[in-house]
């Protein structure tokens, strides 16, 4: 089931999108209103998104769904509506409300699996399917999804079977074990900390090319000066992209924080020298392909100049889970152990966090989704990731508390299904 995301500043916009790249038949799972742009918040402005996909399964699954709930007032489209598979100019979309989004779309999920693929639920106990159908549209790896549902099933063998069509099936003691079963299995880091008070603490963001990091770096800078009250400075090599560059010097400017920009290793040294009087140093790096390997070795150089305390690997939740274990795998090398996973808001399913971090000796730090500063991060908490696998909404997550963070990162270690060979 493929899913697309298209935004645009005005809903007949979004919709033209969605009609020029998906065609006339597309079926519109969601909309919902987000603000881009700005800085530190101020200039941002509000962009349509919406949620669609063309398979034609979804579509017949979706249609039987409602046809079979009998085009209930609570998810059937009024009478003067445009049936929901025809995306024109004079189309009303769905007015639900996100609960009974989210009963259309589990309701759908579940029929695709059970009738296109039957072979895969047939010994799921129908008290667990609805369980299944959810894990499996977030992309949750099949294996890890059995391994869930198994200890559910024997953790909650005295539970009352939820009703599957039924949003209250989010509070029954099913979903409790969910939620604490892949809670257990995320290992977390503690978020961003000073080592030292004799000397600045550094850190290093790394990551291949449009995942974010410039804005993650100046959410990190600015709630550490704003909110934490550290001193902090910058250093960027990012010498490839002049607009990056003007970017963080905008949010340098802003924030009256010292920026250094460096060209070589040598550069990289004097830069640190300069900042020796600060709490912490963030570092900026160009975006890198995994696969560009004299690129990375390259980037090696300055980090082996500027022997970070940490590097933590940004990584976007729209990236297809081949290309994040490619980036992980080949940014490793740099030493990166903690990963940070952006543009929530813009991802269709959250099952590849905990597919990549089952895999690898890796920790998630943090979650931004959006490009408010210094707002649009939250520590990366297993309890938040696996609300966001089992439904949850991306937006009203726990911002940056530190005290609260410190006790869900313990110094428990998962079980995993192995590490990169």
């Amino acid at each position: 089931m493929e899913l697309k995301t298209f935004q645009a500043r005005t809903m007949t916009d979004a919709l033209q999108k969605v009609k020029r790249d998906l065609g006339r038949e597309a079926m519109i799972l969601h909309t919902r209103t987000v603000r881009r742009g700005g800085v530190m918040g101020i200039g941002a402005r509000n962009f349509v998104e919406i949620t669609a996909t063309a398979d034609p399964r979804v579509i017949d699954a979706r249609m039987a769904a409602r046809d079979r709930r009998g085009a209930s007032a609570e998810t059937s489209p009024p009478p003067d509506t445009a049936p929901p598979s025809a995306v024109d100019s004079t189309m009303r979309l769905p007015t639900d409300g996100v609960r009974e989004e989210l009963t259309a779309i589990r309701a759908m999920v579940r029929d695709l699996l059970s009738h296109v693929e039957p072979s895969r639920t047939h010994d799921v106990p129908a008290e667990l399917l609805d369980s299944y159908s959810q894990l499996i549209s977030h992309e949750v790896a099949e294996s890890i999804v059995r391994e869930i549902l198994d200890r559910v099933r024997r953790r909650s063998q005295d539970a009352a079977p939820a009703a599957s069509d039924d949003v209250s099936a989010e509070t029954t003691p099913i979903r409790d074990e969910l939620v604490r079963y892949i809670s257990e299995m995320l290992p977390v880091a503690a978020p961003l900390e000073l080592v030292a008070e004799d000397r600045p603490t550094i850190v290093a963001l790394v990551g291949p090319t449009g995942v974010g990091k410039t804005t993650t770096l100046a959410k990190l800078a600015a709630h550490m000066k704003l909110r934490e009250g550290r001193s902090v400075g910058l250093i960027t090599i990012d010498s490839y992209r002049i607009a990056a560059v003007e970017q963080l010097k905008t949010y340098a400017q802003i924030l009256q924080i010292p920026i250094h920009p460096v060209v070589t290793p040598e550069e990289m040294v004097a830069a640190i020298e300069r900042l020796s009087g600060v709490d912490l140093i963030l570092i900026d790096t160009a975006g890198r392909s995994q696969k560009d390997d004299p690129r990375i070795s390259e980037l090696k150089d300055f980090l082996d100049a500027a022997r970070p305390d940490q590097v933590h690997l940004v990584l976007s939740t729209t990236a297809r889970e081949a290309a994040l274990r490619e980036a992980i795998e080949k940014f490793g090398t740099l030493g990166a152990r903690q990963l940070i996973f952006t543009k929530l808001d813009e991802a269709v399913g959250f099952g590849v966090i905990l597919n990549v971090l089952r895999s690898f000796d890796m920790r998630l730090s943090y979650l931004t989704m959006g490009q408010s500063v210094p707002d649009d991060i939250e520590i990366g908490s297993a309890r938040r990731v696996a609300e966001l696998i089992l439904g949850g909404e991306v937006t009203g997550g726990p911002r940056l508390v530190i005290s609260e963070a410190r006790a869900d990162a313990t110094d428990r270690e998962p079980a995993r299904e192995g590490t990169p060979k």
